[in-house]
């Protein structure tokens, strides 16, 4: 007798939470502090390489940092920009450049629900730092 209403709660139960975890943790849904995810790139230039490490390190320890990556040396960071001029056709600036000019460099990735703008102001008191919003010009987000 009561079998019939009991198995359309259950049902109905069911529905109600399938739907109510799609709209929770479905795709597509944004995370608070991000505009889009993954769509910043968040990068740190220091004087040597030895910097580069300590700060890198000291980064992957603070809670609003979900990941340090694509650590590059002075030279690693000559290499490329030297490649690129010669690429366009500057020689001449590829000549100039000198490794001991050129910064060491790593990309930060936030942790999910941190601003990555205030982030990078937070950082910028200490760092040089550069914020692209690759989502707005995917070709300022190249290697």
């Amino acid at each position: 007798m009561f079998r019939r209403p009991l198995l359309l709660t259950v049902a109905l139960a069911l529905v109600t939470g399938g739907v109510a975890a799609v709209v929770l943790f479905g795709p597509g849904r944004e995370v608070v502090g991000t505009p889009t995810p993954n769509c910043t790139v968040l990068q740190l230039l220091l004087d040597t390489d030895e910097e580069m490490r300590r700060v890198a390190d000291g980064l992957r320890g603070d809670s609003r940092v979900r990941e340090v990556r694509d650590e590059r040396t002075q030279a690693d960071n000559h290499a490329r920009l030297t490649a690129a001029l010669r690429a366009s056709g500057r020689d001449d600036l590829a000549d100039a450049a000198r490794v001991e000019r050129t910064p060491a460099s790593f990309r930060v990735v936030e942790a999910f629900g941190v601003d990555a703008e205030e982030l990078a102001e937070e950082l910028r008191r200490e760092h040089r730092v550069n914020l692209v919003d690759v989502c707005e010009d995917p070709e300022l987000g190249g290697d």
